[in-house]
């Protein structure tokens, strides 16, 4: 398996990164770090930004050409999560692992003057793009201190992959990134087959949903789009005050506040975010 020394950030595409970064700002906490131009041979840039309570970073990309591989993302399948991008100790090591175990890397191993980065492709991984990377120097001094905007945001606690196939997916997660499981579960309410796992060196945790049902949301979203990244499920402190923020930005929150046996939670739809649904919860007090 590959080793994983720390899941670096989450990706979404979206046409106007400045944009989209101020309502992540405002509405989520997420502290602006720095904005990076298009390379050499690069079509795309975009910005970087801290995500509070948690050690992952928040990446918004956009086209700078036409003809942009975010171009053809967004054309395709409209603003929303792109990519997961995890720090290796060595890339050729990391590259010779995944040949080790059947996964051809995509697009071969790449020096952008910053970072030596290959990538999984969503064929190989069953629906989310991994882009594994060395760093080429050390981190920057940015003020990292980020807040919890509108909604009070305390931490990201997992994010969501939607697929057809639960212990497909859970089998790759163990054999190639080294995740681990902590339990499964059936919503028989909702009509999906659901399952938790940790990301080695990470607090980020990963769920994975499938359908136990064709009525199902996760069946609906995987007939409108494809597998892949779902949803980015979120803590705040205080749910009744997140709804009440929310609706200050013009915003209803989706499916009102919602009580089960989980957590009180509620949602952004991704028409309010432009292209990410986050789920907020609240812990049990």
């Amino acid at each position: 398996m590959i080793t994983i020394k720390h899941v670096d950030h989450i990706s979404m595409a979206h046409p106007d990164w400045e944009a989209q970064s101020q309502w992540l700002e405002r509405v989520l906490g997420f502290k602006f770090l720095r904005y990076f131009p298009a390379g050499p041979g690069e079509d795309f840039d975009g910005c970087v930004s801290q995500v509070r309570g948690t050690d992952i970073e928040f990446e918004v990309i956009s086209p700078a050409t036409e003809e942009s591989f975010v171009a053809k993302f967004l054309t395709e399948q409209g603003p929303g999560l792109h990519h997961i991008t995890l720090e290796v100790p060595d890339i050729r090591e990391a590259v010779a692992e995944l040949r080790r175990l059947g996964i051809e890397p995509f697009g071969g191993v790449n020096d952008d003057g910053s970072w030596h980065v290959t990538y999984i492709h969503p064929r190989d991984s069953g629906g989310i793009l991994y882009q594994l990377f060395v760093p080429q120097h050390g981190p920057g001094d940015e003020d990292r201190n980020a807040g919890g905007g509108a909604v009070d945001l305390l931490r990201v606690d997992h994010v969501s992959m939607a697929v057809a196939d639960r212990e497909r997916q859970i089998e790759f997660q163990e054999r190639v990134l080294g995740m681990t499981l902590l339990n499964r579960w059936t919503d028989e309410y909702s009509g999906y087959d659901g399952a938790l796992m940790t990301i080695p060196n990470s607090r980020l945790q990963f769920e994975i949903i499938a359908p136990a049902r064709p009525d199902s949301f996760v069946q609906q979203f995987l007939d409108r789009r494809r597998a892949g990244m779902h949803h980015i499920c979120c803590e705040v402190a205080s749910v009744d005050r997140t709804a009440e923020a929310l609706r200050r930005e013009g915003i209803e929150p989706f499916g009102g506040i919602i009580e089960s046996a989980w957590k009180r939670h509620t949602f952004i739809h991704p028409k309010d975010s432009a292209g990410v649904l986050f789920q907020l919860f609240e812990e049990p007090a």
